[in-house]
C-alpha cells in the first residue's frame, strides 16, 4: 500500500511485482484482497491501482482512537488516583479489545495489561461494558466470531450465560469479570459512548481476587462509573435520564 501510494498516477501488477520483488502469482490474490476490500482501487481501462477510500476510514480511526488517548489518560490517571488500583482504558475492535491506556504501580498485572495488549470481549469486565450497549446484531455477530476459550472453570462460555451477564451489566451500569479474563483478577468496567451514543471505549480497574473478598463493591463500581461518565461528555456524550441513572447509580 505504501507501494502504490508513492506513485500517485499508480501502477500496474508488473511495475508493483518487480518494485517489491514480489512474484506475480503470490501478488495477484494480494491485489485481489486488496481491491475487493476497498484499499486499493483498480482502473478497469489501464489496469493501474491506486491507494482505496477504504484507507481513509483507517486514518479517520486512527485519529479518533489519538484523540480518545489524549481525553482518557487523564481519566484513567485520576481513577487510579483514587481507588488506587490498576486502572485502563480499552477500545473495540472486532471480537476483541485492545488496551490503549494503562496507570498502575508494579505488579504482575500490571505487566499482564500493557497498552496495545488484546483480549476477548465476552470473557473480560471492558468487553462485557461496551458488548452490552451495542445493538443486538453487533453482539451476535461478536459472539459468532469470538472462539469459546476457557481461562478457568469460571469462564463463561455458552451464548445464554454470556447474554445474563449482558443483561446484568445494563442493569448495574458497569461489567464483572471474575477470574474469566485474567486468573486472580476481578475486573470492574464501565462503558464509554461518543457523541452519537455508542459505545466505543470502556474504563476499568482490575483488582486481585484475593483482595476482593469481604471488599464493599459499590465505591469501585461508582468510581469506575464516574469517570467513565465524565470522559463521555468529553467525548460530546448527552445522557438520557435513563442512561444517566444507569451510568450513575
Amino acid at each position: 500500500m505504501e507501494f502504490v501510494a508513492n506513485h500517485r498516477e499508480g501502477c500496474n501488477h508488473t511495475a508493483i511485482a518487480q518494485g517489491l520483488v514480489i512474484p506475480k502469482s503470490s501478488l495477484s490474490a494480494l491485489l485481489q484482497d486488496l481491491s475487493s476490500t476497498g484499499y486499493l482501487k483498480r482502473n478497469p481501462e489501464s489496469g493501474s491501482f491506486t491507494i482505496g477510500v477504504q484507507v481513509l476510514w483507517l486514518a479517520n480511526s486512527y485519529l479518533r482512537n489519538m484523540n480518545l488517548v489524549r481525553l482518557g489518560q487523564p481519566v484513567v490517571a485520576q481513577l487510579f488516583a483514587q481507588v488506587q488500583e490498576f486502572a485502563l482504558l480499552a477500545i473495540p475492535i472486532g471480537p476483541e479489545y485492545v488496551t490503549i491506556c494503562t496507570e498502575s504501580l508494579p505488579s504482575v498485572f500490571a505487566h499482564t495489561l500493557q497498552v496495545g495488549q488484546r483480549g476477548l470481549l465476552i470473557t473480560s469486565a471492558v468487553g462485557r461494558a461496551m458488548m452490552a450497549y451495542m445493538t443486538a446484531a453487533e453482539i451476535d455477530n461478536i459472539l459468532a466470531a469470538s472462539q469459546s476459550p476457557e481461562v478457568s472453570p469460571l469462564t463463561k462460555k455458552q451464548i445464554t450465560e454470556v447474554k445474563k451477564e449482558l443483561e446484568s451489566t445494563r442493569l448495574r451500569g458497569v461489567g464483572y469479570s471474575h477470574d474469566e479474563s485474567i486468573p486472580g483478577i476481578v475486573g470492574i468496567a464501565a462503558p464509554v459512548f461518543n457523541a452519537s451514543g455508542s459505545p466505543v471505549a470502556a474504563l476499568g480497574i482490575g483488582i486481585p481476587t484475593s483482595q476482593m473478598k469481604g471488599r464493599n463493591a459499590g465505591p469501585l463500581e461508582q468510581a469506575v462509573r464516574e469517570s467513565a461518565a465524565r470522559l463521555s461528555t468529553q467525548l460530546g456524550y448527552v445522557a438520557t435520564t435513563s442512561t444517566r441513572s444507569a451510568m450513575l447509580s
